[in-house]
């Protein structure tokens, strides 16, 4: 038996009895689905509460039956500091580094990041926003990370003394037993990493080298390649 479709309802109060209406796109998508009145659903509000459902007569709406327990995530939250490539990878970075559990992604105007890619990243913030949320209910989470729009690192670093890495190549494997406790942050640079300046801030900031592996990456690679040694094995 195939599980029940995820539907995103961003904010919605999820309570038994209740009657949510559902998004126009998530509607759209049922529809293809071919979900029919009084079938099954698991409802998502993007920030970690899931409940069972029934979809309407209408197919707009759906009927909260109960709470479900939070799936998904892990123990330790994972915020991945991304420095701005080519739009393409920034998407699959986000896409596959949300199945892989970050918690958020900050992307950041790096010195080696081109101009246009910026721009294209700061132009398409919402659609990556959208790419998040279908990897969420791809995957089975149960809270969208955040996307934030591209900004210089100097300005990220505020309040991430202590808990921030940075993947470094040539750097060490950091083994788990060594790894700052609590909730990290992870700087992953751009094609062509750090320039000198930036990796004097991440010095600065006190952000730890972390190797992965003897091979270079590329963006989306090391994201997904960080987030596999760093994220919590035990998730909810």
């Amino acid at each position: 038996m195939s599980a029940p479709p995820r539907v995103l309802v961003p904010l919605a109060p999820l309570e038994p009895g209740r009657e949510v209406t559902l998004p126009e796109e998530e509607v759209r998508h049922l529809r293809v689905s071919r979900v029919g009145p009084g079938e099954e659903l698991v409802l998502l509000d993007g920030r970690g509460t899931r409940a069972a459902a029934h979809l309407s007569a209408s197919g707009r709406a759906a009927s909260v039956t109960a709470l479900l327990p939070p799936r998904g995530e892990p123990a330790r939250r994972v915020t991945v500091l991304l420095g701005v490539g080519e739009p393409a990878r920034v998407e699959w970075a986000v896409e596959k580094g949300t199945e892989c559990g970050a918690a958020a992604f900050v992307l950041i105007a790096a010195a080696r990041s081109q101009r246009a890619h910026v721009a294209a990243a700061a132009a398409r913030i919402e659609r990556l926003r959208r790419i998040a949320a279908e990897a969420v209910k791809q995957c089975d989470r149960s809270v969208v990370p955040e996307v934030g729009a591209p900004a210089p690192l100097a300005g990220l670093l505020d309040g991430r003394r202590g808990r921030l890495l940075v993947a470094r190549p040539g750097a060490a494997p950091l083994p788990a037993e060594q790894l700052p406790a609590g909730d990290l942050a992870v700087a992953i640079g751009p094609e062509g990493g750090f320039d000198d300046v930036e990796e004097r801030l991440l010095d600065a900031a006190g952000a730890v080298p972390v190797g992965l592996g003897g091979r270079v990456l590329r963006l989306e690679t090391a994201v997904v390649a960080a987030l596999v040694r760093l994220v919590d094995t035990s998730p909810t």
